[in-house]
């Protein structure tokens, strides 16, 4: 069935692609706008219902997937020289800059130009530039990349005035998750980690615009320190390639005689080609995701982020059917784990990390680290045959917190008063108005300790170390994914293709044999029957009812015995 589709499809293809090469307008360049977050592959489609309740608070976004197969389509016709590149409100975390800037290496290396008009040039947006070979502004922008910064809130005086009181245990001395609830300030390990992170996102950085623009790093690290710049002064310090208004880049890309043709995509497109695909008999590399924090269940999503824990929510029960469901299917050969989690439930990322385990004796797993991979979505990867991060993935974080906010202060000043009732020295340990007492935390403490244990030891067994030599590297430690393959934690630095070849490799499918990325979408728990027995037929209540269902997880969450989370990785990096 599947090469009856393949066959009509491009055969449609066909049709189109002749008509794509007829003779046209001159197409030399096609404009590129790179806007957004970038998620690293394209999500499947909501249903209609929750499309209309959520049209409003969210946006679709173009996904590295998708600007990679842009990027193929473009690359893939003669007629084109290369692309001009617009980057507007680029809102994506350093690795994905990481692997943007990789993407448009590729393209290079097969032969287009790439060239980089910018109107604002701050740090994300020229990282991305730097990869291509010309960069030009216009003469009243600004360079902005001021360099990287921290601010980290704490709320531990308010608490103290307001009545509130934090109790969280942790292991080990980095672990700083909670540090916001328990500190007025930085520790002297917190600022450890945060300038060490820090320290090597800038290294990186600095290091990739002096290989790109030739320039000695003291230099480009002086003009970061002497920003914001004028676009002729960035000119002047070899930043920049020269000063233009857009209207001027035709003629500067070709002559006064015969300017160059600069396109639109959504021009463009339409004349471009698109490539071939054979599904049928061809080997698949499946793709199983895991994005957000991790919970025991199912996967859910908030249409807007929460503080501390965001708004997208990876279950345990969800990952793992698309984990058994590439391992049913006898076409995938190999399994990308792609983690972009700074952890949650200890126990859900216990269960997912047992999935990982259980299907690499059948089939080789690759776990590629997105923008972060910490704590708890570590634990879900230290099992893979091979981790793949960025290097200013935001990894590490071995480590383990537990405990609560207790308003019974609060209430007490707002002259409210609640009595409870319990049976069993443990019943109050959830309840958020009844202080621990000894005996609890001592369990706490035993808890976190087991698990913290056991953290190390899957991570030991996972990178065949020993507990003393994970031990010395954990201790909640947060690194960045440079450091983490300097520590071992990360075997090699890359991007999400790079994770793909590996995966290829691992599973022995030759270079000449054709394969195929294909994400896993876990199957449905169960089937449940809407009321029309139509599909596609979810109403306007059911989505309100999946949003009010997100958000009680949230609090499930935050009742769970051990958890492991990191710090927010926007609070250790901000641009």
């Amino acid at each position: 069935m599947t090469w009856i589709l393949d066959l009509v499809r491009n055969g449609l293809l066909l049709l189109f692609n002749v008509l794509a090469r007829l003779p046209g307008p001159p197409l030399d360049y096609v404009v590129v706008e790179l806007t957004g977050s970038y998620p690293e592959r394209t999500p499947p489609p909501r249903p209609l219902a929750q499309r209309m309740l959520l049209r409003p608070l969210q946006r679709s976004e173009e996904s590295m997937e998708a600007l990679r197969e842009r990027l193929e389509r473009i690359a893939g016709d003669a007629r084109v020289r290369g692309i001009v590149l617009r980057v507007r409100d680029l809102r994506a975390g350093m690795a994905t800059v990481q692997s943007l800037r990789a993407a448009l290496g590729e393209f290079h290396r097969r032969g287009k130009r790439v060239v980089a008009y910018l109107l604002d040039a701050d740090l994300p947006g020229y990282h991305v530039a730097t990869a291509a070979d010309e960069i030009w502004m216009p003469e009243a922008a600004y360079w902005t990349v001021l360099g990287l910064r921290t601010e980290i809130t704490f709320f531990r005086e308010a608490f103290d005035r307001a009545g509130i009181l934090p109790e969280f245990e942790r292991i080990a001395e980095y672990k700083t998750a909670v540090d916001p609830f328990m500190r007025s300030g930085l520790s002297e390990h917190h600022r450890e980690v945060v300038e060490s992170v820090l320290d090597s996102v800038m290294a990186g950085f600095v290091e990739d615009v002096a290989l790109a623009r030739r320039l000695d790093p003291l230099a480009v690290r002086a003009a970061v320190d002497r920003a914001p710049l004028c676009a002729h002064d960035a000119w002047t310090a070899g930043l920049v390639d020269g000063i233009c208004y857009e209207d001027e880049l035709p003629a500067r890309l070709g002559s006064q005689a015969r300017p160059a043709a600069l396109r639109p995509w959504a021009q463009a497109r339409r004349r471009l080609p698109t490539p071939y695909r054979w599904r049928s008999g061809t080997a698949v590399i499946g793709v199983v995701e895991l994005i957000g924090t991790i919970i025991a269940g199912e996967s859910r999503d908030l249409p807007l982020p929460l503080p501390f824990v965001g708004g997208r929510f990876a279950g345990s029960e969800t990952v793992a059917r698309a984990f058994r469901a590439a391992e049913r299917d006898p076409r995938v050969r190999a399994v990308v784990f792609h983690v972009d989690s700074r952890g949650g439930s200890a126990l859900a990322s216990d269960l997912i990390w047992r999935e990982v385990e259980r299907i690499k004796a059948k089939k080789p797993v690759v776990a590629f680290m997105g923008n972060v991979a910490g704590s708890g979505g570590y634990y879900v990867s230290c099992g893979a045959g091979r981790i793949i991060a960025q290097p200013s993935t935001v990894t590490g974080s071995i480590g383990v917190i537990n405990g609560k906010l207790t308003a019974r202060g609060l209430f007490g000043k707002l002259g409210l008063n609640r009595e409870i009732v319990a049976r069993g020295s443990s019943a109050t340990m959830p309840s958020g108005f009844e202080p621990f007492t000894p005996n609890q935390l001592d369990r706490i403490r035993h808890e976190i300790q087991a698990v913290y244990r056991r953290f190390v030891g899957k991570v030991a067994r996972g990178r065949a170390k020993s507990e003393a030599e994970i031990e010395v590297i954990a201790r909640g430690r947060v690194w960045t994914g440079r450091q983490a393959m300097e520590q071992g934690l990360v075997d090699e630095m890359g991007d999400f293709p790079l994770a793909v070849r590996r995966a290829r490799e691992m599973a022995g499918i030759p270079e000449a044999q054709g394969a195929i990325t294909v994400t896993i979408r876990p199957p449905d728990a169960a089937a449940v029957p809407s009321a029309s027995g139509g599909p596609g037929a979810a109403t306007m209540p059911a989505a309100l009812t999946e949003v009010v269902e997100a958000f009680r997880v949230v609090a499930t969450l935050a009742e769970e015995g051990a958890l492991l989370l990191m710090p927010e990785a926007e609070e250790l990096l901000r641009s």
